[in-house]
């Protein structure tokens, strides 16, 4: 079976860095332009499931491709962004500012990250990995449409590595990665494809932060 892991489409926080986590951000235009090229992406591949986020800028992007592959929308709590508690709508500086050491630790050993209120990546992708086992029973090509840590979380998750390699993947927003399962075998065939958004002027380059 096929599993596509789909970041869904910029928001403003995004372009300026902000953190995100729960905060119920919806796409901005270029967001929604992004949506409307993944989901053209997806219309031949023969989608039997879409699971999604259950927040605005993943469930926006969703819809896209979800139109374009005529297949419903399953909205997943399991999906839902990393809380990172006081750090949601901060931006960059003002946690360098503000959270120094706790950031430090999040850029050099982000399996030990722990701020008050916030997930850590283990108790993410505890979540994460049951939400995984349900969509796979759904189908043979299965599309999860979420966010930056879950779709980091979930390639670790196929290539059996542990979270200190967290930093070692980048996804960028609606970009594509694809995991192929043949029996109790996993191969990561695709990480953070952008190809469907190439040749337009509003394509930046993300920071991972």
């Amino acid at each position: 079976m096929k599993i596509y892991v789909v970041r869904h489409g910029e928001t403003t926080w995004n372009k300026e860095e902000v953190f995100r986590g729960r905060k119920d951000i919806p796409l901005n235009d270029t967001g929604l332009w992004q949506a409307e090229r993944t989901g053209a992406f997806f219309a031949d591949k023969g989608v039997s499931a879409i699971y999604s986020s259950p927040l605005a800028r993943a469930k926006q992007t969703a819809s896209r491709i979800g139109e374009a592959s005529r297949v419903p929308i399953k909205v997943d709590d399991a999906f839902i962004d990393m809380d990172f508690g006081a750090w949601e709508g901060l931006s960059l500086a003002a946690v360098q500012q503000w959270f120094p050491q706790p950031l430090d630790i999040w850029r050099k050993y982000p399996h030990r990250f722990r701020v008050q209120g916030a997930e850590t990546l283990a108790q993410v992708r505890k979540r994460v990995k049951k939400g995984l086992q349900a969509a796979t029973m759904d189908g043979s090509v299965v599309v999860i449409v979420t966010h930056r840590v879950i779709c980091k979380l979930l390639a670790l998750h196929f290539l059996g590595v542990s979270n200190r390699h967290f930093w070692k993947i980048k996804c960028d927003p609606a970009s594509i990665t694809l995991a192929e399962q043949n029996g109790d075998e996993t191969t990561l065939s695709m990480v953070n494809q952008t190809l469907h958004l190439q040749g337009s002027a509003i394509c930046r380059e993300y920071r991972d932060f």
